[in-house]
């Protein structure tokens, strides 16, 4: 066996990643929001970098709230949605708010002179209570362990470990806190907090008690026949069981814990100007940046320098160069993909959501000789105001379906969702339009499409099935 050394020369062929290019590709993602921040920390860290005079910098963005965004969505596109039982009564997702109790603690907060903490709210009943000594400084702690839902965790075991007292104690304590205001507050779940709340507002009806405890996730399903035999009551009473759940308050705490909003900026705004679309990029209010101009001639005078400081200063200005660089492709980059959007989106922009063309990736990177990654990247994170509504530029991307009467012979899968809301808002409630019957209206206007789509997108837009949507239809007009 040769076991000897020897230099060989080869070629290959690889695709090499210069710093730049890949600080330049992490630009392309951020939104203009998350832009003004990296270029605000660039400013503090490198002094050969500083803003222009006469900056729009002191102009603030004009902020949009995510909510009112989502409501003004629901009005525009997605009105017709059907938000069914399990949408608002989901064990398994915490966002859960029954639409009764939303309403009345929407109301109460409304009406509320004040904005009194969870705890200081709980803590002042806890004064006037039974519980003196030992037990209310239990309390104490315990309502100190509540989290954003107002649920405490640990098990009442574990808490009698970690806290040092028997769990009789612990069990007495957590009593007296669950019949405080807001009721069934200190729970270790939603199971546990409707029942509490059913014992006390409900005492006398078992029934509904024996619901929550055992069938729970039966209700779920809407399986009201099933629970109907399993508990040997006629359907009806499970129906009516089931409204009295849904004025019940899941998550006690949404009462005093106040919802941030998150708000966005619109990266870009289009505007329709006597039939011509006119785009502006919204980032005047960003600082300006440019070199320092005394930093850059010390390192070209060079006299009296050390050469760390030489280093340093090089270091700090191309990284300033870079950054100046990087922002400016960025935006040209962001104005070609959203000139072009418009250009294959035009009938959208001037109609609506129902002349949205099918449109991928692909066919912007190929219409700007652009890499298919760097139109993903550049429209990550990034709104447009259109003049139907704020949207996010990855909306305008859609797979399609055969169809006759598109042109181009393809129909976007964003205006068969806006079919099907619309369908679905204007069936009959006691004859809800089956997936079979939806495939039928939407074939009659020559769209090819199979039933099982029309399943998926109904999943999509979290539109129940016809039998289920009967049901919730009937519970809502109790």
């Amino acid at each position: 066996m040769n076991l000897n050394h020897q230099l060989v020369q080869k070629q290959t062929q690889k695709l090499v990643m210069t710093q730049d290019l890949r600080q330049s590709i992490e630009l392309l993602p951020l939104s203009t929001l998350e832009l003004a921040d990296r270029i605000s920390a660039e400013l503090i860290e490198n002094p050969m970098l500083e803003e222009e005079p006469g900056s729009e910098r002191s102009k603030s963005p004009e902020l949009y709230s995510v909510d009112d965004l989502k409501r003004k969505e629901k009005n525009d596109f997605l009105k017709n949605s059907d938000q069914g039982w399990q949408d608002s009564f989901s064990l398994d997702k915490p966002q859960y708010r029954g639409t009764d109790a939303s309403d009345r603690n929407q109301k109460y907060i409304e009406s509320s002179p004040n904005t009194q903490s969870l705890s200081d709210h709980l803590l002042w009943q806890l004064r006037i209570s039974s519980l003196k000594g030992k037990e209310m400084e239990i309390a104490e702690i315990l309502i100190s362990m509540l989290d954003d839902r107002g649920f405490i965790s640990q098990t009442q075991t574990e808490l009698a470990t970690e806290i040092g007292v028997s769990a009789k104690t612990i069990k007495k304590v957590l009593e007296q806190i669950h019949q405080l205001d807001p009721l069934g507050i200190g729970a270790g779940s939603i199971q546990e907090t409707l029942y509490i709340q059913a014992k006390i507002l409900k005492p006398e009806d078992k029934n509904l008690h024996d619901l929550i405890q055992n069938y729970l996730k039966d209700l779920e399903k809407l399986d009201y026949k099933g629970i109907s035999k399993k508990m040997g009551l006629p359907v009806e009473s499970i129906e009516a069981m089931a409204a009295e759940i849904k004025k019940l308050e899941p998550f006690p705490a949404t009462l005093y814990t106040p919802q941030k909003p998150d708000y966005i900026v619109p990266d870009v705004i289009i505007r329709e100007i006597e039939g011509e679309f006119s785009i502006l990029l919204n980032d005047e209010w960003l600082p300006k940046l440019k070199i320092n101009k005394e930093y850059k001639g010390m390192l070209k005078k060079g006299a009296g320098a050390k050469d760390s400081d030489k280093e340093y200063i090089s270091t700090k200005l191309n990284s300033a160069e870079w950054l100046i660089r990087s922002v400016n492709q960025r935006r040209q980059t962001l104005y070609r993909v959203v000139s072009a959007i418009i250009e294959l989106q035009t009938e959208f922009f001037r109609k609506g959501v129902r002349f949205l063309k099918p449109l991928t990736l692909k066919d912007i990177a190929e219409r700007l000789d652009l890499h298919e990654s760097t139109v993903s990247r550049i429209t990550s994170n990034k709104y447009v105001q259109t003049s139907w509504g704020i949207l996010e530029l990855k909306w305008f991307f859609s797979s399609g379906l055969k169809s006759k009467s598109s042109e181009g012979g393809m129909e976007s899968s964003k205006t068969i969702h806006d079919i099907i809301r619309n369908l679905v808002k204007e069936e009959d409630p006691e004859n809800p339009l089956s997936d079979q019957d939806i495939v039928e209206k939407i074939e009659s206007k020559g769209i090819e499409i199979a039933r099982r789509t029309v399943a998926k997108y109904r999943k999509i837009l979290k539109i129940l099935p016809s039998n289920q949507r009967k049901k919730v239809k009937s519970l809502e007009a109790r």
